[in-house]
């Protein structure tokens, strides 16, 4: 097994170990969820969050099967969390910082940019890999055409997009994706479409909708929120996770994994 092939097969590792941490004084109880979700071992992490441990898995598989020196553009990095799966290409983090700038530590991003007007040049990059960013962009067909120019012909772009989702970083929160809408969007930026699947459907949905309940109880409710954490945020995830196999249609799925290719 090479070093790529191991990374891909444990990415809730790599990504706890990017992972930053909110200041004390300023943690949500939705961020107190999240740090303790990255204790998790990675199996019972994925049985409880499936939708974002797939997204790390496909991730990880795409950086895998880049090769050493690979030119990486990630557009909307964040706190570049998924960094650690590209040690052996070179990766450029990029973002314009809005998504949670009191939480968010954006030290690691390589360069500020608004993802309309990337400023890199056409043709550099071997891949551009953007999770959970097309829903905070107002534009995305813009996004999208810019992801598209500074790909070299035959790159590739990894998309994750939701479809499902709770309101998050307002107010730069703007859309959700059907399959349908990513594929005319992609083809419609000059993308040739090479993997469009659903991560989960309608029972993962539910799974993590009980387990963001808990971030209702705030402040002074918190302990309320300690008590229903049991079943909330553990029996109904865990039998949602493995429910999950009877919805064969996937229209209620929280989000799509997209591989879109650059025509040479």
């Amino acid at each position: 097994m090479t070093g790529a092939d191991a990374q891909a097969q444990r990415p809730h590792a790599l990504v706890r170990a990017a992972a930053g941490a909110a200041p004390a004084g300023q943690r949500s109880t939705y961020h107190r969820l999240v740090a303790l979700k990255y204790r998790l071992p990675g199996w019972l992490r994925h049985r409880l969050d499936p939708y974002n441990t797939e997204a790390d898995r496909f991730v990880a598989s795409a950086a895998a099967s880049l090769g050493r020196g690979a030119a990486v553009l990630d557009a909307g990095a964040g706190e570049c969390r998924h960094a650690a799966f590209f040690a052996h290409t070179r990766y450029f983090g990029t973002d314009n910082q809005l998504g949670d700038a009191v939480r968010y530590d954006y030290a690691r991003v390589s360069f500020v940019s608004d993802l309309t007007r990337i400023p890199v040049g056409s043709g550099t990059m071997d891949a551009v890999v953007s999770v959970n960013v097309l829903e905070h962009v107002a534009e995305p067909a813009r996004v999208l055409a810019e992801c598209h120019r500074v790909l070299r012909p035959g790159g590739r772009l990894y998309l994750v997009a939701p479809q499902s989702w709770r309101l998050h970083q307002a107010p730069q929160d703007f859309l959700r994706f059907t399959r349908f809408g990513l594929a005319h969007l992609l083809e419609t930026a000059g993308f040739a479409v090479a993997e469009l699947r659903p991560l989960g459907g309608a029972f993962w949905n539910l799974g993590l909708r009980s387990l963001y309940l808990l971030t209702h109880f705030k402040g002074r409710a918190f302990p309320v929120a300690l008590l229903l954490a049991p079943l909330l945020g553990f029996l109904v995830p865990l039998l949602c996770f493995y429910l999950d196999r009877f919805d064969r249609e996937r229209e209620d799925t929280l989000g799509h994994a997209v591989v879109a290719k650059k025509p040479a």
